[in-house]
């Protein structure tokens, strides 16, 4: 069975770096983390500075850290895509902290959406060719750093959801079988061979953008992403046996959902669980989805601009407005958390954003 590792992050100096480096030792890292390109995947999705939705500035500092000392000659790329309704990542890179680490560490960054595409035969259940960025295809390994969080649409994200984001633009039209394409994105990508979640603050409830952010305190590692993704499930209170990407992905070949757990006792810290009926954005689409001929007009016209609009203002105005802005206050003004984050928030003149 893999090793998946489960370490509890203390309260003190560097706290969240220890605990994430004795996950990677762990579940020795170094096996599984070499050659002369690396890629860091994080979780860019949000260009607005609401703890739990992005992977945090400490845990991308603390791999970094770790991945230049093994491979002090690698050409190291780190980045996301833009989401299908906006282009974020540039903003997110800039709130989150991430384009100092850049500096700081000599690397690259990359948004994926800007990058030339290659079409790419997929021996995959529902899609049978996708187009990727050349850099991925290029890459010797792709290190992940997911966020677990809630999710509306697949009950939660983490390693295996990650992927998602390897699709540089148009994924949105594959929302109706996102399990399968999910497993599928994962199988391709064999080159992805080690991972570190972001467990310290979660989002629950109607995320992985709307949600709730959750205090956790918690860093998983491992090399197999269907052992950490079904861990991960059993932390947040879910049934993996119910989660559809964790299941196709098994069955494809991508691993297994069996694992034994390194590190600290292991516990469950039950998250609320996502109703996408009560999350408008996910509402409306899966809805229309399902009616052939507004299906397309909104996706496959013109109008899907409107709509893309529409999301978009929900998410940065109305929603972050009247909630998203109060849930990060209490994380950045009332918890140890504040240290990572009250730098960034008062870079952005207290608005989180740029």
């Amino acid at each position: 069975m893999s090793k998946v590792a489960f370490v509890k992050v203390k309260h003190v100096e560097n706290g969240v770096h220890e605990a994430v480096w004795r996950a990677m030792e762990l579940t020795d890292w170094k096996k599984y983390v070499n050659g002369k390109k690396i890629f860091v995947k994080i979780n860019g999705i949000s260009d607005q500075l609401v703890p739990g939705q992005c992977t945090s500035p400490w845990v991308v500092d603390a791999v970094l850290k770790k991945i230049k000392e093994h491979l002090p000659r690698a050409e190291i790329f780190i980045g996301d895509a833009n989401l299908a309704a906006t282009e974020q990542l540039d903003k997110s890179a800039e709130v989150w902290g991430i384009k100092e680490l850049v500096k700081k560490y000599k690397i690259k960054f990359v948004n994926l959406s800007h990058q030339p595409l290659v079409e790419t035969h997929l021996p995959g259940k529902k899609v049978h060719k996708l187009n990727f960025p050349k850099i991925l295809l290029d890459v010797d390994c792709i290190v992940n750093l997911p966020v677990a969080k809630a999710h509306c649409l697949t009950k939660i994200t983490c390693c295996l959801k990650n992927h998602w984001g390897l699709i540089p633009r148009f994924r949105h039209q594959y929302h109706i079988y996102v399990n399968d394409v999910i497993a599928d994105i994962n199988k391709f990508f064999s080159k992805t061979t080690y991972n570190v979640v972001d467990a310290t603050i979660c989002l629950e409830g109607n995320a992985p953008r709307t949600g709730i952010p959750k205090i956790c305190d918690v860093i998983f590692a491992g090399h197999d992403r269907v052992s950490i993704d079904t861990a991960a499930a059993v932390f947040m209170g879910f049934d993996p046996k119910k989660i559809g990407h964790i299941l196709e992905s098994e069955k494809r070949g991508v691993g297994e959902t069996k694992y034994t757990i390194v590190g600290d006792k292991f516990y469950v810290d039950k998250f609320i669980e996502p109703e996408p009926s009560k999350q408008p954005i996910f509402f409306w689409e899966m809805l229309m989805r399902k009616v052939p001929i507004a299906s397309y007009l909104i996706f496959r016209t013109p109008l899907f601009k409107i709509a893309a609009w529409g999301a978009t203002k929900y998410n940065t105005l109305w929603w972050y407005n009247l909630t998203g802005k109060k849930y990060a206050k209490e994380i950045i003004f009332d918890t140890w958390y504040g240290k990572e984050f009250r730098p960034l928030w008062d870079r952005s003149g207290g608005k989180g954003t740029i």
